[in-house]
Parts: C-alpha cells; structure tokens; sequence
C-alpha cells in the first residue's frame, strides 16, 4: 500500500534520479539532434518537390521516437547495475525505502527525463513544419503522445532485462524485441508465413504475450493521411499503459526477491 510517506520517498528518488540523468549532459545529444534537425529541415524544404512539409515532418518525427528510444536503452540498462556497483542502492534501501519505491523512483525519474526529451525535439519539429507550410492535424499530437509511451514502454522493458541478465544482453535483447515489435504484423502476413503455420504459431505467441510496437506507430498514418477512430487510438494508448505496468510489477517482483549482496 502507498502511503504517504512511501510517495515521498518515490517523488525524491524520481527527482534526484532525473536531476542525475541532466547533470551527464544527456539531454546535450538533443540539442545536437535538434541542430541535425534544422539542417535537414532546410534541405527537405531547399530541394524537395512536392510536400516538403511532409519530409520535415517524417524526419522530425522519426529523430523524435529513434533518439527517445535510444536513450531509454541507454538509461534504462543501468537501472539497478550502476546502483550496485556505486554501493549507493544499499544506502537507499536502508532508509528505510521499499525495494518497490526504489524502482518506481527510478522509473519515474527517468520516464521524465525521456518526456523533456521528446518535447525539446517537438518545439523544433512542430514550428519547423508550420514554418514551411505545414497544416495543423490533431493526429500529430497523438503521434507525439504515442511516442511518449513507446518510449516509456522501452525504458519498462530494458530495466526489466536489466534485473535478469549483464548490461551487453540486456541490450540486444531490448534491441531485439524493439525491432521484431514494429516487423511482427507485416510479417504474420508474409506467403512465407502463411505456408509455415508452426512459424506462424510462433508469431501468434510472440503478438500475444511480448510487446506489439507497431501499435504505438502512427507515423505512416499521419503521413499519408489515413483516417483513424478515436476507439482505435484510445484501445492502443491502453494497451501500450497496460503493458508498460504489468511490466513494471514484474520488475517490482523480481527486484523484491533479488539477492543485492
């Protein structure tokens, strides 16, 4: 149960958690990103026929959600293994601080981190394509959004591997799962599935029971203007929150029964 004490404790981990993250001047390689974003935007617009605002904004958005998950690997991999090594996890713990407070601590503190991220690269992206012509869609913040929870989700998912296993696998494994989530519904469609229905039962499993990142990608509908319900972005905004806290329970109980000596 989360009294109030517990959550003070979770709000001061989660500060000086994101406070940590700033200092090592992560949020310097969006500043450069947002830079290359500028230079790029000037030649889309420069040498561009047709719908350069469209250019800008694919590679805006684009930048937007490969540089968030990027640095929710590159954060959420030293989760608990940087603490450990530091000794300063112990420190926390002794407080006393549940062992649950400390990973939504962290969590929280990161996931923060990521959401100043996204909105630097958004007040670059967003006056750059009106700027050049671009027209206002309600679908552009919905894309913003779902890239705050695809994100957050890869940040859930590499700090899980990150309690299981060295810092090297838990990336690729994070990797991995990133890439075949955004590939598995175009490839359930393959001849080359169809005609393989063990493959094709393999796939199943995985769309069932490993995160479908494809869902949390409304890039390509934006761009190419296809109309979608309210009842799909809401059912998918769902699953991608839903997913992320079974995930983060699991985390929670793994760290729980964690041998830290």
């Amino acid at each position: 149960m989360l009294n109030r004490k517990v959550l003070n404790k979770i709000y001061t981990i989660a500060f000086y958690t994101s406070k940590e993250v700033i200092k090592s001047k992560v949020l310097l390689n969006t500043l450069i990103l947002g830079f290359g974003l500028l230079v790029v935007t000037f030649i889309a617009y420069s040498f561009t026929y047709g719908e350069p605002s469209r250019v800008a904004l694919d590679f805006g958005l684009g930048t937007l959600s490969l540089s968030s998950v990027a640095i929710a690997i590159f954060m959420g991999v030293g989760l608990l293994s940087d603490e450990i090594q530091n000794r300063t996890v112990y420190i926390i713990i002794s407080r006393p601080v549940p062992r649950y407070g400390f990973i939504l601590g962290r969590l929280i503190g990161l996931s923060c981190v990521l959401v100043i991220n996204i909105l630097i690269l958004s007040l670059i992206t967003l006056p750059l394509y009106f700027f050049i012509g671009g027209v206002y869609e309600s679908l552009i913040l919905w894309t913003i959004l779902y890239i705050v929870i695809e994100s957050i989700l890869m940040l859930i998912i590499v700090s899980f591997f990150s309690l299981l296993t060295t810092k090297v696998l838990s990336v690729i494994l994070s990797i991995v799962v990133y890439i075949v989530g955004h590939a598995i519904d175009g490839a359930k469609i393959l001849n080359f599935v169809a005609e393989r229905p063990i493959l094709e039962k393999v796939l199943d499993f995985y769309h069932y029971v490993l995160p479908g990142f494809y869902k949390l990608n409304l890039k390509d509908h934006l761009l190419y203007k296809q109309n979608i319900s309210i009842d799909y972005l809401t059912s998918n905004l769902m699953y991608g929150v839903i997913y992320g806290a079974a995930l983060t329970m699991m985390s929670i109980f793994i760290f729980s029964k964690k041998n830290l000596d």
